[in-house]
């Protein structure tokens, strides 16, 4: 019937009104992945020891060649360690080449102080033909990037080991919300670090106080959904203006 359709156009755009405000809540709660323009699949991340394993990667350059920038990077699907070198980054001794290597190691007994190590402890190394390992040229800093098992976990950091300590890095989440990147000043071990007690199991933290999110907004759909309905038996009953009823 012409005089339901009104209620029901009034129903289907609170619905959606809602829909779009249980987005945004569960958005600006953090309790989700970062909107991702694109298609994003959960990686399938392997661990060093299992079978398959994750790979490493290595390449040579040339003098010239670290004259622009490089990138290397694992051969996973989605690269789950990449290493990009500006130019002037490293310096080749004279007539020597410099290979850069990307392989998953154990990690150290020392574990970082304020967190647990997510996924796996990578070594990122540099070294000369003549045999030397090299470092980093003063104020030309690589950037690290590692990818996460999940998408949407705790807060990931990337840390660096050195000897016998963990430093965090400055970290930027990139991608689908599963690879990160922080810039060094030096190569070594790195990996990503949960910071807080959430740790390697917990993707999202509890959250504290109240109902959840979801909970009162699919109950707000619900009653708005039993006011449309009420609504549009009650136009379905009335009798059209201007008509009459037969004897």
């Amino acid at each position: 019937m012409i005089s339901g359709r009104p209620a029901r156009c009034r129903a289907g755009l609170a619905v959606a009104a809602l829909a779009l405000l249980a987005l945004a809540a569960v958005r600006s709660g953090g309790g989700g992945p970062p909107l991702y323009d694109g298609l994003c699949l959960p990686p399938n991340y392997l661990v060093l020891g299992a079978n398959p394993g994750p790979s490493s990667a290595s390449a040579t350059y040339s003098a010239d060649q670290l004259n622009q920038t490089q990138e290397l990077a694992t051969t996973e699907q989605t690269p789950q360690a990449q290493l990009i070198m500006a130019a002037g980054s490293l310096t080749a001794p004279a007539g020597a080449t410099v290979t850069l290597t990307i392989k998953p190691v154990p990690p150290p007994s020392i574990q970082p102080a304020a967190g647990t190590i997510v996924g796996n402890v990578y070594q990122f190394a540099a070294r000369a033909s003549t045999g030397p390992t090299l470092s980093l040229a003063a104020g030309h800093p690589a950037t690290v990037v590692l990818e996460a098992p999940r998408a949407g976990g705790p807060n990931l950091t990337v840390e660096r080991f050195d000897t016998s300590t963990w430093t965090p890095l400055k970290t930027f989440q990139s991608g689908c919300g599963d690879t990160d990147e922080a810039a060094s000043p030096s190569l070594g071990l790195f990996a990503l670090v949960a910071q807080g007690s959430a740790g390697a199991g917990s993707p999202n933290p509890p959250s504290s106080g109240g109902p959840p999110v979801a909970v009162i907004v699919v109950a707000m759909i619900i009653v708005v959904l039993a006011l449309a309905i009420g609504a549009t038996r009650r136009s379905r009953g009335r009798p059209r203006r201007g008509g009459q009823r037969k004897s």
